[in-house]
């Protein structure tokens, strides 16, 4: 097996290390025009920490207008209008760099310093730039999904009530951009941009595929596959209104196979290659089977091979399926290692077998080209683009943390670093500075009156119009001041929890007054209150990669309470849940609800429950399980309470969808087993915000998530949607704990 493996330098190292969370000022320069330099640093869990540098005239103590941005940070990145733009998004706002002029231009930026913590959500661009689908946060866990022309920025809704996600979006645009494919309700459904925005696009309702996901449909050259139950249809798109009007007559499509068994929308993903000979499908992340696409038939689809994803490695956390030119299937995996590491990345090819090509520490998904032929990965410092076909490796860029990468043609890949976007020609291998992300120091030019910049050793010039930087080759010796003779500017401390420092402009002339460069970064805060995360491992481990994943990218610790049979069934996951520095506190020994049980729950049963329980767990990782427990279900009495306190347990209670705890017998949280932690939720978003009410009203609390739940299957669960929740608890005003910072 082939490895790129990414190594890291010691800056690199320790920028993985937990960071205060905040916002921090410094490298302020002031200039005899009273125009001021400086730059901001937003250090905040699950989001890239990065330096953003800032320009403001002073006018009477205070900047003229909102300070303005001058990098620009590579969050994300999409390449608009037939490829002449760039639109670079972070925190701040968006803004395009055009290639006609060579310069960046902010289409929005915001009047304060963002605080929160929500990573920026994708955008589907067609494929010509033209149109772009997105969702607009209206709570914590739904959105509305809209539809912008990129060169007008004309807006239409598609969706009201579209649920979010940090990592992709309910839409897939055809390779023309003439159609896209979106789901809403439930449903499949198809629309002409064009049409729509002239306003001569037919009712939504006859521009039905059929009830699914969308995962339930992808685009295969010039058509529309689309599963339903266990059949999979071939749609044209030149039939597709056809199919819209009259599916109730005509059906759904053309029928080209079907499966050994009904496709779940919500957990199943397929992919069909470009010229409709072959579909792999990933059932529930974690078998892969290949089929053979022969005709038009109601048949069962011939099986190449069909095989569960089993290693010694890892648990699968998700998989993109790639496909080379004469359609053979790649797969990219992301993998949680049993040995408590960070995430790996491995390709896989999928012609007959699983068989492993590639592994790359902690690797971003692919990104790949227009036409499919190459695929470029990032990790670290470097990128490296390899040719699907083959898997040679054909280019390779350092010198930055990439944030972000968007494809030019085949040939052209824009990198967006940690300190600059650059335009990489793969073929040549050469690569151009285009805009700077951000800023270690800064000073004004005393010569030409310019901001200079210091970014990875190397120093660039703004022009007057700070707009377009430049390289210089030698780097310039500039005095910062602080001081002028009207105005001083300093670092001092400040109320606000949410900053560390603040940026402060001294009026030296007449009353001496003194005024924050942003007046919210001096607001008084309350101090930040405190919630924590219960993971309930029943006897199902279903979940377990996600929620690994997510803790983290969000660099905190969750506090896992194991069952006796889970850890009998799954002694791999239970030593990794030990080895990763999670709490690992006692669900007891058996699955048994204490309100409703037939025995006698007397203190001998309660002892005896929790010593097997710590029993086993040692037998199997070796280690002690805390002294922290709660009871199935969060249902339990007042004795089993007083018996597990005389055995040296601390009682965690978890905060329910009615802002109350499970305190009594019979009033109980809802069920950890069920499809969420808040079982009378119609959707993951209601109980986020249900949960958030919870936490606000009771200031803090434990929230229990379920691992897993293998006996009542739900379309949506909690543990898909923890990166919304853990960022909507932070964002809420709370810093996440151990579950025995909270219990009795």
């Amino acid at each position: 097996m082939k490895k790129f493996r990414i190594l890291c330098c010691i800056f690199i190292a320790l920028a993985a290390l937990p960071l205060a969370a905040g916002v921090s000022f410094g490298s302020a320069d002031l200039n005899d025009k009273d125009e001021i330099l400086f730059t901001v640093r937003r250090d905040f869990p699950g989001t890239p920490s990065y330096r953003t540098l800032f320009y403001a005239k002073l006018v009477n103590g205070s900047p003229a207008e909102s300070p303005r941005a001058l990098t620009c940070y590579p969050e994300r990145m999409e390449l608009l209008s037939h490829g002449k733009v760039l639109q670079i998004r972070n925190r701040y706002g968006t803004a395009r760099y055009s290639f006609e002029t060579d310069t960046l231009e902010w289409l929005e930026q915001t009047d304060t310093i963002p605080l929160d913590s929500m990573p920026l959500f994708p955008r589907a661009v067609s494929p010509d730039g033209v149109w772009s689908c997105f969702v607009v946060k209206t709570g914590f866990a739904e959105g509305t999904l809209m539809f912008e022309n990129s060169a007008t920025g004309r807006r239409t809704s598609l969706d009201p009530h579209a649920a979010v996600s940090y990592d992709s979006l309910p839409v897939k645009w055809a390779p023309d951009s003439s159609l896209v494919l979106y789901a809403k309700e439930g449903t499949v459904r198809f629309c002409s941009p064009d049409a729509l925005f002239r306003g001569i696009e037919i009712d939504e309702a006859y521009r039905e595929i059929g009830p699914g996901s969308i995962d339930s449909v992808c685009w295969a050259g010039g058509s529309v596959f689309y599963i339903d139950g266990d059949m999979l249809y071939k749609i044209s798109v030149k039939e597709l209104y056809t199919t819209g009007l009259y599916s109730p007559v005509i059906g759904r499509g053309t029928p080209v196979g079907r499966l050994p068994e009904s496709f779940d929308p919500s957990r199943d993903m397929f992919s069909v290659d470009k010229n409709g000979t072959s579909l792999l499908l990933i059932k529930s992340g974690k078998t892969f089977s290949r089929y053979r696409l022969s005709g038009n038939t109601a048949d069962y689809l011939p099986v190449v091979f069909s095989r569960p994803y089993v290693s010694d490695f890892g648990p699968l956390v998700d998989a993109v399926v790639l496909w080379s030119s004469d359609g053979t299937p790649y797969v990219w995996m992301r993998l949680m290692p049993y040995s408590g590491g960070k995430p790996m990345a491995a390709v896989y090819r999928a012609s007959d077998s699983l068989s492993p090509l590639l592994t790359a520490e902690n690797s971003c998904r692919p990104v790949v080209s227009p036409d499919g032929s190459r695929a470029a990965f990032f990790s670290g410092s470097t990128v490296y683009v390899y040719d699907v076909s083959s898997w040679k490796r054909i280019g390779e860029l350092s010198g930055e943390n990439t944030a972000s990468a968007v494809w030019d043609g085949n040939d052209t890949l824009y990198v967006g670093g940690d300190r600059s976007v650059r335009r990489w020609n793969v073929a040549s291998g050469t690569s151009r500075a285009l805009v700077l992300s951000s800023a270690s120091s800064c000073s004004w030019d005393r010569e030409t009156g310019r901001a200079t910049v210091t970014a990875g050793g190397k120093t660039f010039s703004l022009d007057a119009s700070l707009k377009e930087w430049t390289e210089l080759s030698a780097p310039r010796e500039n005095t910062v001041s602080v001081q002028n003779g009207r105005y001083r500017v300093f670092f001092g401390t400040t109320p606000n929890t949410r900053f560390e420092n603040a940026l402060y402009v001294r009026i030296l002339s007449g009353k001496a007054t003194t005024k924050a460069a942003f007046p919210e970064s001096v607001q008084k805060t309350p101090a930040r209150k405190k919630a924590a995360l219960a993971f309930d491992a029943y006897d199902s481990a279903d979940g377990l990669p996600l929620i690994l994943a997510s803790l983290d990218t969000y660099n905190i610790r969750g506090t896992f309470f194991f069952n006796g049979e889970f850890i009998r069934r799954y002694p791999k996951e239970t030593k990794q849940i030990s080895l990763t520095g999670n709490t690992c506190a006692s669900l007891f020994f058996s699955e048994m609800d204490f309100t409703k049980s037939p025995f006698v729950i007397d203190e001998d049963f309660i002892r005896r429950g929790l010593a097997r329980n710590e029993d086993e767990f040692f037998r199997c990782t070796g280690k002690e399980l805390s002294l922290l427990w709660h009871a199935p279900f969060y249902r339990v009495t007042s004795a089993a309470r007083k018996a597990g306190k005389k055995a040296g347990y601390a009682y965690a209670e978890a905060v329910n969808g009615d802002g109350e705890r499970s305190t009594n017998a019979g009033q109980a949280a809802p069920s950890a087993r069920d499809s969420s932690a808040y079982a009378e939720y119609p959707s993951t978003a209601a109980l986020i915000e249900a949960c958030i009410t919870a936490l606000t009203e009771n200031g803090g609390g434990i929230v229990p998530v379920s691992v897993g739940s293998s006996r009542k299957p739900a379309s949506e669960r909690v543990y898909q949607k923890l990166d919304l929740l853990i960022s909507a608890i932070i964002d809420a005003g709370f810093d996440i704990v151990d579950a025995d910072e909270l219990s009795e």
